[in-house]
């Protein structure tokens, strides 16, 4: 399935050459969390393939990439996506939350290492609307210049370093944005492909093929 979907687009478009967007301030209220435990297991990217044991076409994972969600402290989960052949890993801070009747997972970096905090680094939210179905989970991202333009229009404040769209406005404006601008920020054909929970894929037949 295109590698996981590019590895989960690049894990939240973290690669060169595809532009992020982040918030400044986390869309999730700390002090309200939303819970979504069907987020726990590990998911993979699926394609159908012949069992060459039964001849009939079964799903196969991909398992050159998958994520995990975890529980993490008392009100989070933690996103741990890995890529297997090339050995890196990449973990996130997760809180789901909902705008009107979408949920959304909130996304932010984990610190490397203790030291991190006392050096400066910004440590910023991505976001990004998800649904889950049959232990199937769908995500949606956005074109970085739509995003753009409407929160332009919006008066939304923003800036622009390093291939990152920085939305820096309060968290009730931007929750008061997306919620205005859903269909057209996430409509249905920005949807990815899904990934799968681990434990309806045939995963002998993936590791054969």
């Amino acid at each position: 399935m295109r590698r996981a979907m590019l590895f989960l687009s690049a894990v939240l478009l973290l690669s060169s050459g595809c532009k992020q967007y982040v918030t400044l301030f986390p869309l999730a209220n700390p002090n309200q969390p939303v819970y979504d435990d069907q987020l726990l297991g590990r998911w993979y990217g699926a394609q159908e393939n012949e069992d060459p044991l039964t001849g009939e076409k079964v799903l196969v994972a991909d398992t050159s990439n998958h994520f995990t969600f975890t529980k993490y402290g008392i009100t989070g989960y933690k996103l741990s996506a890995e890529n297997t052949k090339k050995e890196t890993s990449i973990e996130f801070e997760t809180r789901p939350f909902q705008v009107g009747d979408q949920k959304f997972l909130q996304l932010q970096r984990t610190k490397s290492s203790v030291s991190e905090q006392n050096v400066g680094i910004l440590r910023v939210y991505y976001f990004m609307p998800y649904r889950i179905e049959n232990d199937r989970l769908f995500v949606k991202f956005t074109p970085t210049d739509r995003l753009q333009a409407l929160a332009k229009d919006a008066g939304i404040p923003m800036v622009e370093a390093e291939g990152t769209l920085l939305l820096t406005g309060n968290r009730q404006q931007m929750l008061d944005f997306l919620e205005k601008h859903m269909d057209e920020l996430f409509p249905q054909d920005r949807e990815t492909k899904p990934l799968y929970r681990d434990k309806i894929l045939n995963l002998d037949v993936a590791d054969q093929s």
